[in-house]
């Protein structure tokens, strides 16, 4: 379907903010750059602004629903043999595989996140998204679990998390240089020897 020119104009306004924010930010630090830095930069009023995005915050991390959405529907791809949690390592490794391709800016962001304690509270805040999409998709063939059930889908979401910040945590100290997707593989690899296949079979 062909965009039409009302679309086309909001993607470049919308492009126009991120690109001014990310100038900005780079240049002034994320603390030091208000929102009507970023309009005047990108040639539009503050109202404006607020039509693309809540607050600052959300300027900074433009792509995190598009991720997360993306994530959740790989999630729900799942194959009618393929257990919860290998549909969560095949997810986790294509998110791996995204942050690959997109390497420079992946860690170009995480960079500008370091600067500001306002952005690291952010994105842990943002982590926990992330970990109940895990534990969604782990209790997806389990809709009438217990509490008690529960709770251990929690933790192995906990874990399945801290697993991943800790891979992204070695690839970002190296600027992207280790391959990404082989952490994650390894990664889960220890999870399985650790917790068993994860998918939830033994639940009672």
């Amino acid at each position: 379907m062909t965009m039409g020119l009302r679309d086309r104009k909001k993607r470049q306004t919308r492009a126009a903010v991120l690109a001014a924010a990310s100038r900005l930010f780079a240049e002034r630090g994320y603390a030091e750059t208000s929102v009507d830095a970023i309009a005047e930069a990108a040639g539009i009023s503050r109202r404006t602004f607020f039509r693309y995005f809540p607050g600052k915050e959300d300027a900074a991390f433009p792509r995190h629903e598009d991720r997360l959405a993306a994530f959740r529907g790989l999630l729900a791809e799942r194959a009618a043999d393929e257990s919860a949690f290998a549909a969560v390592q095949r997810a986790c490794t294509a998110l791996a595989e995204s942050f690959e391709a997109d390497r420079e800016a992946v860690v170009a962001h995480q960079n500008l996140v370091l600067t500001s304690p306002a952005l690291v509270a952010a994105d842990r805040v943002r982590d926990l998204e992330w970990e109940a999409a895990v534990a969604e998709a782990l209790l997806a063939d389990h809709p009438s679990a217990d509490a008690a059930d529960r709770m251990r889908v929690r933790m192995l979401a906990g874990a399945v998390m801290g697993m991943i910040r800790t891979s992204l945590r070695a690839w970002f100290a190296a600027d992207g240089a280790p391959d990404l997707v082989a952490l994650a593989h390894e990664g889960f690899a220890l999870l399985e020897r650790g917790v068993g296949a994860g998918s939830l079979e033994d639940l009672r």
